[in-house]
């Protein structure tokens, strides 16, 4: 048995952040059920992102612009144990989607919001995306430097940390529930997760004084904790933070002498003569092959890796294979797919990708038969246009 098994999620949610929420819980046991509007969720016009953040999840079309298809999505969250959603405030309460509207009928429902600004505060009803948090939150900035062109970040950082704050609260909310039997609105927002990946940085008191080491070319913070670059190109890692560390590295790279010198011979010595270590350093290792040299400091237990691509990371990581941080799966219009294992490893109750991400309207007939409604009502549903049943694939 998973660790969710029987717990049954409505999913409204969009794009990636909110979405990414579902995806732990679906990969945790959880029955998530997409419910998404007749034209889908706009993350579908991108394959990868959509499956990556939406797999294991049952996939649902209602058109909640309709009255009557309101009742219907009433009906399925009356079966729910708990609602998601990332809308800017007031849309779900358009829709009778809304906490405070479903909690009438549904007084144990764990709500759980990802708002991007939060619902409250003079930018609450502004759209927020992850590069827009990048920007204002110091991200871009602080890699780029100060009064240097900021530096975007290709990696949804913050979308990715909502869905872990997301689910963090939507399980603390469930072992309260199923503690007490209470229900309640659980809140998160992309803005906490900027804020999240920098804790250090939002630390502020009288007499702190502040260090900016961001720059466009930024390779590192120091000699010893730094990018270097093969003769062949090829990039490499560098992290020594413990004396025995340097004298390892000072091993491999034939430079024992360095151990005795007194510019480096100390913590203290290194950090005063910095840049003339990071000249040596980077002399010293554009001798040989970048993974060659990672091999080598491997066996002496320095602590560095090699600066690979994804496609590397997918096809020939070792390790990635062995601890099963990919699954395959087969999805029925893109055929076999490679993506993200399961996040957090459990001894008595594991988690599994259990499904591909649905096909837009994929379960509606199977999700509303299971609510209690006739076939013969789902066609009139269907007719009336207040749902949508996806088509067969055609193999």
């Amino acid at each position: 048995m998973m660790a969710l098994e029987k717990i049954r999620v409505a999913d409204f949610t969009t794009m990636l952040a909110g979405a990414g929420v579902c995806r732990e819980l679906a990969d945790l046991g959880a029955d998530v059920i997409k419910i998404e509007p007749a034209d889908g969720d706009s993350w579908r016009m991108l394959a990868g992102g959509f499956m990556g953040v939406n797999r294991g999840k049952r996939g649902v079309v209602i058109d909640l612009r309709k009255e009557e298809a309101r009742a219907i999505a009433h009906k399925l969250i009356a079966t729910c144990d708990m609602v998601v959603e990332n809308s800017r405030p007031g849309i779900m309460q358009k829709l009778g989607m809304d906490y405070e509207t479903i909690k009438k009928f549904k007084p144990d429902i764990l709500y759980i919001s990802l708002p991007a600004f939060g619902s409250k505060g003079p930018d609450a009803e502004r759209p927020g995306y992850d590069p827009l948090f990048q920007a204002m939150s110091g991200q871009m900035s602080g890699q780029g430097g100060p009064g240097k062109t900021p530096v975007f970040h290709k990696i949804q950082l913050n979308d990715e940390m909502g869905p872990m704050l997301g689910a963090f609260g939507a399980s603390l909310a469930l072992f309260n529930k199923l503690r007490t039997g209470q229900g309640q609105f659980v809140e998160t927002s992309l803005l906490r997760s900027a804020v999240t990946l920098q804790s250090g940085n939002f630390i502020k008191y009288k007499g702190m004084k502040r260090k900016y080491l961001g720059k466009p070319d930024i390779k590192g913070l120091s000699a010893l904790n730094c990018l270097y670059q093969g003769i062949d190109g090829g990039w490499l890692y560098v992290y020594c933070p413990k004396d025995a560390h340097w004298e390892s590295l000072c091993k491999v790279l034939g430079l024992t002498a360095l151990t005795t010198d007194p510019r480096f011979a100390t913590p203290g010595a290194r950090k005063k003569h910095d840049k003339e270590l990071t000249a040596i350093l980077e002399e010293t290792f554009f001798t040989t092959p970048a993974n060659a040299w990672a091999l080598l400091l491997a066996l002496q237990g320095v602590p560095a890796a090699p600066g690979q691509g994804i496609v590397e990371l997918l096809q020939n990581d070792p390790h990635c294979k062995a601890t099963g941080v990919y699954e395959v799966q087969q999805h029925p219009q893109w055929g076999k797919v490679q993506l993200q294992g399961i996040n957090a490893e459990f001894s008595e109750t594991p988690g599994k990708v259990q499904r591909p991400g649905p096909m837009l309207g994929e379960h509606t007939t199977e999700v509303l038969l299971e609510i209690g409604y006739s076939q013969a009502q789902i066609d009139d549903f269907i007719a009336k246009k207040l749902v949508v049943q996806a088509e067969p694939v055609q193999k």
